[in-house]
């Protein structure tokens, strides 16, 4: 048991200077560059972003800057950068500090209220708790992705709702349930749904929140109770809604879902290179292949659920700080778990566990009122310590953006996309045919290798008919038109293969091909018809 009778303030002090400091490690992002997705956002072909005025910002409702998502709040943020910065990439990396701070102070404010609700007899200590848990939360090494790429604004936005969504609620439970804080809950956990869809998962800490406060307040009536927990579901039900309508119009849902083994197990894969990530986040990597790992990824998983039961445990019969936190880290990551098959990832990253990070925190802070404020403190400047010097290092590999995408490829040389950033980039900067070959080559999977192999001669091909504009409809249609019907043949052949693919990540390969067409699309058709140019979509 503790030794502290009330809060100690060395601890909060230490605390709160080591929060500072760890913050302090991003500072260098303002002089970072731009890098691969921020272009989609950012590049001067944006106009959405670019150049609607005043007048016109409810468009940001009705298109989206990234045609496969639909974030009208990431997005309102980006067009506000527009209007402040212009084209300033200092501009862009200080908003994304911004909302690193508020993510962190919501999360440190839901900290605090979480101990007041439930635990207390530590309320003296609430304060130095929650100072605890953000410090770690902040200086966390998993997050400088997040921080330093301006494409993951979004996970920075909708863990600053979802935490403040969560906030509210906690607080309207220690005032009589008010209905407006309900109501003001859902609206903030719909701003995080509509800034990443990820935001949804935040439903599931608040209902163990409900349901773990439930006994607690026999005065007040049940429909009041259920009234909170039916709106944050509906809230959540209806964004997800949206996302998969979204994501089935835009071709980022397939239907050519894996068999229910398959889904399992890249499942059990993903979940276990999350929590890896939480627990030993050290190389830096862009995404982490989770098809690299043994099957060891199945004990990582059934401990995973076996935690996650006790914690569920030992919140029906006592809320305790660390069952909270427990909750905290698992929920976020439900929803990369491909359960519902998507052409976007089957692999792990490290901004996917944003959110989860905070659960770590609430059970750092179960650890801290446990032990003397000493102890505590020396713990704690361990962690800190420990994981500033990650922060640090790859805040430092962020900073130019070709030795990130080299250091990539060193890291993983056989990692299909990996290899298929690569071979775009080569493709892109007119390299030598042999190495963009060799590229194609060393993919795994045949039909994928194919249709690189196809996409090489439909370059060629387009190139030759672009440097000799002179020729007739005809001879640039016996140049243009084979290698096109080829790569589009391959491509039919694959997305074939994609029913039994349990590596659903393989679809993107063929989507940045499909890219290359969209982009020819009238001369194509032109020349060789709309079936060459493949379906419009």
């Amino acid at each position: 048991m503790s030794d502290l009778s009330d809060d100690s303030p060395p601890l909060r002090r230490t605390a709160a200077l080591l929060a500072l400091a760890g913050f302090c490690l991003y500072l260098p992002t303002l002089f970072h560059s731009f890098f691969a997705d921020d272009h989609i956002y950012l590049s001067f072909k944006n106009r959405l972003l670019r150049d609607t005025g005043w007048s016109d910002i409810h468009r940001l409702l009705f298109e989206r800057a990234n045609p496969w998502e639909y974030l009208p709040l990431r997005d309102l943020s980006y067009w506000l950068d527009f209007r402040i910065y212009q084209t300033e990439g200092m501009g862009f990396h200080f908003s994304n500090l911004v909302w690193y701070v508020l993510a962190a102070l919501t999360a440190g404010l839901l900290f605090r209220e979480v101990v007041l609700l439930f635990r207390r007899d530590l309320s003296p200590r609430a304060t130095t708790l929650a100072w605890c848990g953000v410090a770690l939360f902040i200086v966390h090494p998993v997050h400088v992705e997040a921080v330093a790429w301006v494409a993951s604004r979004k996970d920075l936005m909708s863990a600053t709702f979802a935490f403040a969504s969560a906030l509210v609620l906690t607080r309207g439970m220690r005032h009589h349930w008010p209905v407006s804080a309900a109501a003001l809950s859902a609206l903030l956990l719909f701003a995080a749904c509509f800034s990443k869809a990820a935001g949804a998962t935040m439903v599931l800490f608040e209902c163990a929140l409900i349901l773990a406060a439930w006994r607690f307040a026999p005065e007040i009536p049940t429909r009041r109770k259920l009234f909170h927990l039916a709106l944050l579901l509906a809230t959540a039900a209806l964004a997800a809604f949206v996302h998969m309508k979204i994501g089935q119009a835009t071709g980022i849902r397939i239907e050519n879902a894996p068999p229910p083994g398959d889904v399992i197990e890249r499942a059990s894969r993903i979940f276990s290179a999350l929590m890896r990530l939480l627990a030993a986040p050290y190389p830096l990597g862009l995404y982490h292949d989770v098809y690299a790992q043994g099957n060891w990824h199945w004990i990582v998983s059934a401990g995973g659920m076996a935690v996650l039961l006790i914690a569920a445990a030992t919140l029906a019969v006592r809320p305790t700080l660390w069952a909270f936190g427990v909750i905290l880290v698992i929920a976020p990551c439900t929803i990369y778990l491909q359960f519902t098959p998507f052409t976007t990832w089957s692999l792990a990253s490290e901004r996917f566990v944003f959110m989860s990070v905070a659960g770590l925190s609430m059970i750092l802070m179960d650890i801290c009122a446990r032990i003397s404020w000493l102890r505590a403190l020396l713990l704690l400047c361990l962690l800190t310590l420990a994981c500033a010097a990650l922060t640090w290092q790859r805040v430092g590999e962020w900073e130019f953006t070709s030795p990130l995408r080299e250091q990539e490829y060193a890291r993983q040389p056989g990692f299909h996309n990996a290899i298929r950033d690569q071979f775009m980039h080569v493709l892109h900067a007119g390299g030598e045919t042999s190495e963009a070959e060799r590229l194609a080559r060393s993919v795994g999977r045949p039909y994928a290798r194919d249709v690189l192999l196809a996409l090489i001669a439909a370059n060629a091909a387009l190139r030759q008919a672009a440097t000799q504009p002179q020729q007739t409809q005809e001879i640039r249609a016996a140049i243009l038109c084979p290698p096109l019907a080829n790569l589009r043949n391959k491509l039919n052949v694959a997305y074939a293969a994609m029913r039994t693919e349990p590596d659903l990540s393989y679809n993107n390969l063929l989507i940045s091909a499909e890219e290359e067409i969209k982009t020819r699309r009238a001369d194509i058709e032109k020349h060789c018809g709309a079936d060459v140019a493949g379906p419009k979509r």
